[in-house]
């Protein structure tokens, strides 16, 4: 009831105090492939920018995505763990994560490794919320999240921090941009972390890591990103992008507790405006994902996956006020792995078109796309969107979209449990939600209703994976920020309900859903000296489909701290989970307690 009290008081603080300054409307690029501005799209997007970024001092990619509404995020421990993300209640691996453009993610696990993306090697996130498979394919069910490294027309000339923390955490870094940024401009930075952790699972032999392994679980980490930006003539725009995560981390279990671990993403985009009503898009990339299995330092197991993708995109200006998007995309998955599969490499291609129209107050967006997929066949997707803007400055939503979700290489082909008959789970969403705007302040409130079908469980009759199930979820979404003289403040409340729908635990919850999470955070500039803080929380949630093991409530405070001592030279601090709540997110695997990091940063503009 108290967890309760405070969500209530949360929504009061937000909804009642907004007399305040200009808010900056930023530009995105995922709802539609094509630029707009937050107020303009009609998809619930959030943005979290660089300034954002080195306010919170996160010490993770999951630090950022908590403060996104109707995003929740469960870590099986501290840094380096695995972490996975359920967007509007969508299973992890029904959320698209793109770096600059590129798809990435584990073809096997079908999951995307969060915890190796080093948080300051981003420029921004954007996360749209609710399906886009009509633009994206497989994937997009719960939404998207799309991560952009460093910019190099924006990073400054030379920079380099030294960050340490709790259990010998120890993290350095230096970067360098060189270049005109009106014409070329190159960005390199090198990261380096490491913690000798501490030990995650509370030891158990019948559940959680099966295991009971009394030691520290340690992580390491050398980070790369590059970046370049170049114009071709007056027409065309070139841009490359790599980043790379290459290290280790420890954990506990029976069969496996150590990772050796190698992503990268590689991509290039050229953007031609081949005359004034017509524009191009090209990009190629490819991501990998290597991962290294030992136990007790021996090797037992490795998977190499790597996804080449393609894409070609036309936008077409009908009028000022409409514009029309066609496009194909061609993925290419392979994989390598000491396991047998069937088969290592599936092709995608999908063809896609948009339409974005505005007639009086009306805004309208229409997208279909085909993909045909050499594995499972074809799947088509839609997505239809009305907007109503007022004079007073809000705006009405309403929105219905249906979302595919291939399987995995895992689900189909692992060697004694695959199942190569598995079709794309599939899912339908209708969305109402209405957002208010003027020159000082914006809020917005989202009520969506999704079901998934066929949705891949384990079959116990057959010993495999199989489409069982489906899964009926619901949720409210409420989302605002202010600015109050020197004071910035962001607040974001979830209520959710997901469900499952049939079979042998017909209206249980799905696991590592809670049915409330909030996150609320206040900044305060003084010149050379700004403070912070942050309150998040989620309500009790089940770790398994038999909802037999519980996961109690807890809420966690932090704060932060950035003091400027001299010219281009910055002290940064930060407590986190200062009361040293004890709580987790997946049942026997312990959240870091009260840590304490101190920074010395330098940069040159």
């Amino acid at each position: 009831m108290f967890f309760c009290y405070r969500f209530f008081i949360s929504v009061l603080i937000l909804l009642l105090s907004f007399s305040v300054r200009a808010q900056v409307d930023p530009v995105v690029v995922t709802a539609t492939r094509t630029a707009q501005s937050v107020d303009a799209t009609l998809a619930a997007v959030s943005v979290i920018d660089r300034e954002q970024i080195e306010s919170l001092q996160p010490e993770s990619v999951a630090d950022l995505l908590r403060t996104v509404p109707g995003m929740i995020v469960s870590q099986t421990g501290g840094a380096g763990q695995p972490t996975a993300v359920f967007l509007r209640g969508a299973e992890t691996d029904q959320v698209l994560v793109l770096i600059d453009g590129v798809k990435v993610g584990s073809a096997t696990l079908g999951s995307t490794a969060f915890q190796f993306i080093d948080p300051d090697q981003i420029e921004r996130i954007e996360v749209v919320r609710g399906p886009r498979s009509s633009l994206y394919g497989s994937d997009a069910i719960g939404g998207v999240i799309q991560i952009f490294t460093r910019d190099p027309g924006s990073a400054e000339q030379a920079s380099a921090f030294l960050t340490a923390g709790s259990e010998d955490y120890l993290k350095a870094g230096a970067r360098i941009s060189v270049g005109d940024k009106d014409r070329t401009r190159f960005t390199l930075s090198v990261i380096s972390e490491e913690t000798d952790g501490y030990d995650v699972c509370k030891g158990n032999l019948t559940a959680g890591c099966f295991a009971i392994e009394d030691d520290p679980d340690g992580f390491e980490s050398l980070s790369v990103q590059a970046g370049l930006k170049s114009a071709i003539g007056d027409a065309a725009d070139l841009s490359v992008s790599f980043l790379s995560s290459d290290g280790q981390n420890e954990f506990d279990g029976s069969f496996q507790n150590e990772t050796k671990f190698f992503t990268s993403v590689l991509g290039a985009t050229v953007d031609w405006t081949t005359t004034e009503h017509v524009a191009l898009k090209f990009s190629a990339g490819q991501s990998r994902d290597e991962q290294d299995m030992y136990k007790d330092g021996a090797s037992v197991d490795r998977y190499d996956t790597s996804r080449m993708s393609l894409s070609l995109q036309s936008d077409i200006s009908i009028s000022p006020s409409n514009l029309l998007t066609l496009g194909v995309d061609f993925l290419d998955d392979e994989i390598d792995s000491l396991n047998a599969y069937a088969e290592t490499s599936r092709e995608n291609v999908g063809v896609f078109g948009q339409i974005l129209a505005s007639l009086g107050g009306f805004d309208m967006q229409a997208a279909l796309r085909f993909d045909d997929n050499e594995q499972f066949g074809d799947a088509t997707t839609g997505d239809a969107s009305l907007g109503y803007g007022m004079e007073s400055g809000g705006r009405w939503t309403l929105q219905y979209g249906t979302g595919f979700k291939a399987p995995t290489f895992n689900e189909l082909y692992y060697p004694g449990f695959g199942n190569p008959d598995l079709t794309p789970e599939e899912s339908s969403t209708v969305e109402a939600g209405y957002r208010w705007s003027n020159a000082s302040s914006r809020w917005a409130v989202s009520l969506f209703s999704s079901k998934v079908d066929d949705l891949i469980a384990y079959d116990s009759a057959t010993f495999a994976p199989a489409n069982l199930d489906s899964a009926g979820i619901m949720g409210l979404e409420i989302e605002g920020q202010k600015s109050l003289g020197s004071w910035q403040m962001a607040a974001a409340l979830t209520f959710l309900s997901a469900e499952q729908d049939g079979g042998a635990y017909d209206g249980n919850e799905l696991p590592r859903r809670p049915g409330e999470v909030m996150e609320f955070r206040a900044d305060r500039n003084f010149g050379k000296f700004s403070v912070g803080g942050s309150l998040r929380g989620a309500g009790s949630a089940y770790d398994d489909l038999a909802n037999s093991r519980k996961i109690d409530s807890y809420t966690v405070v932090d704060l932060r701290a950035n003091y400027s001592v001299a010219k281009n030279w910055a002290l940064t601090g930060k407590i986190a989970n200062l009361a040293d709540e004890e709580y987790e997110h997946a049942s026997y695997y312990r959240q870091p307690g009260r840590s304490f990091f101190l920074g010395l940063q330098w940069r040159r503009n």
